[in-house]
């Protein structure tokens, strides 16, 4: 039997030395790789209980080269990876269940985005940010983690200082680019029942604060009005219409990939 060539990694050290992976994974890439697609999505949907659970290394591995080639396979596998991630940030429940975090739900939703925005960067080139997920995953994920931490509390100090909520950064070009002109309910595909399943599933794995903007948006709900007595988006979450539009669009960029497999 052929053994598999796994592609190295670009991204070097300061010294110029290019990252690697650890020898269990590199040797965990070549066993998975002899794996049919229904096999290996089978094995990766394992929890770490099972004797060949999937590391997050190897599954990242195989998502990052399915984007274009296998677009169902990716689909499956992306699935199974935001779950993971979002299972490692904090919930936005607070204790009791009773209560929203805004602080929690901030940093949940700032960690996915990043993550999506350079999953998005290395589909249209490559991205060497995503290799040292590759090299150590949970380390990578909680540098994410803390850099959104403290992005939120710069956040919640400067909004309690000037008294308001705006998310005025400007998106990523990929993001743009990759919600342009996307319509996720177009009536072409929301009249196929495949589709209408698959899409419930994509947006149950989007963070709180987008997945409620897009099942208001299903509702044709607007974003903002000019008639005060008119139910909005921008009303109902309490967010002013920069954030919803930013949060829109990041939204319709990860079902756009988790759907179609493409930019």
């Amino acid at each position: 039997m052929e053994v598999a060539l796994i592609v190295p990694l670009q991204k070097k050290t300061e010294a110029g030395k290019p990252y690697t992976r650890i020898p269990i994974i590199e040797t965990r890439l070549t066993e998975l790789s002899s794996l049919s697609d229904g096999a290996l999505v089978d094995l990766c949907k394992q929890s770490r209980a099972h004797p060949k659970y999937v590391p997050s290394e190897c599954l990242l591995y195989f998502v990052r080269r399915c984007t274009s080639t296998k677009p169902s396979l990716f689909e499956q596998l992306f699935k199974v990876l935001s779950e993971r991630i979002l299972r490692k940030l904090p919930r936005p429940a607070s204790q009791g269940g009773k209560t929203i975090s805004m602080t929690n739900s901030d940093i949940r939703e700032g960690v996915y985005d990043r993550f999506i925005e350079m999953l998005m960067i290395d589909k249209a080139d490559y991205e060497e940010r995503l290799d040292m997920f590759e090299v150590r995953f949970d380390l990578a994920l909680s540098r994410l983690k803390t850099d959104a931490q403290r992005k939120s509390y710069r956040a919640e100090n400067r909004n309690a200082d000037l008294g308001f909520d705006d998310d005025s950064a400007d998106l990523n070009p990929e993001v743009e680019t990759a919600s342009e002109g996307y319509d996720p309910f177009a009536a072409i595909d929301i009249d196929n029942y495949r589709y209408r399943c698959r899409l419930d599933a994509a947006i149950e794995t989007l963070p709180e604060l987008q997945k409620r903007i897009i099942e208001m948006t299903r509702l044709d709900i607007p974003i903002d009005s000019i008639d005060p007595n008119e139910v909005t988006i921008s009303q109902v979450l309490n967010k002013v219409e920069k954030t919803i539009r930013n949060q829109k669009k990041k939204a319709l960029a990860s079902l756009r990939i988790l759907l179609q497999g493409d930019l």
